[in-house]
């Protein structure tokens, strides 16, 4: 099973970090997740994949893909047969507002070996996320996913400028992530994270 029912146990003191059994990181949890991560390959493909918000299967082609990446206009163009999700209401989408500087992320991220798969990855994230003293509850390839788009919306980005880059019906977005409750603090570090990675100007 990809997803398969661990040990673990909810964090009773952070249900509503929660969406679909999938736990949003608040920002102080992400740099305690990445700073737990051994290598550095491996932290490249963690930034990848929250930056983009990427699916997994998305960022796996998106290795054997490099021409995907426009380096002039610093955007990733994902065609149709990036994602080959069955549910997929948008064919094709465009992932811009990228740090000034992703090009050298990418060009680390190609030069390295090629991303485990997302069984193998999900298992490297709980063993990360235990030795950073998180729960390892819900903490999948899903994550960073969950994460960046929840940013967006807490950070007060329109539902339909999330809903184009990330590639979701609005629906989705609007079920799943307004009701999170980020502090004021996390807050303030969600507008200097986004601003960071160029997604919030």
């Amino acid at each position: 099973m990809k997803y398969p029912v661990s040990k673990y146990e909810k964090d009773n003191e952070n249900l509503q970090f929660y969406v679909n059994n999938v736990r949003i990181l608040t920002p102080n949890e992400y740099n305690q997740l990445k700073e737990k991560i051994p290598k550095d390959e491996y932290k490249t493909k963690l930034d990848i994949l929250m930056i983009t918000g990427m699916r997994y299967a998305e960022y796996l082609r998106l290795y054997d893909h490099p021409e995907w990446f426009n380096e002039k206009r610093n955007i990733i163009h994902l065609p149709e047969e990036a994602a080959l999700k069955v549910k997929r209401k948008q064919r094709q989408r465009t992932i811009n507002n990228l740090p000034s500087m992703f090009n050298y992320l990418l060009k680390d991220f190609w030069k390295a070996k090629c991303p485990p798969q997302e069984s193998t990855w999900n298992k490297d994230l709980q063993r990360w996320a235990k030795l950073a003293n998180l729960n390892p509850y819900g903490i999948s390839a899903k994550t960073t996913r969950k994460s960046i788009e929840s940013y967006m919306i807490s950070a007060g980005i329109p539902v339909n400028v999330v809903c184009l880059r990330q590639g979701h019906d609005s629906l989705t977005s609007m079920n799943h992530y307004q009701g999170l409750a980020f502090s004021d603090d996390e807050n303030k570090d969600i507008e200097r994270l986004l601003k960071l990675w160029g997604i919030l100007k």
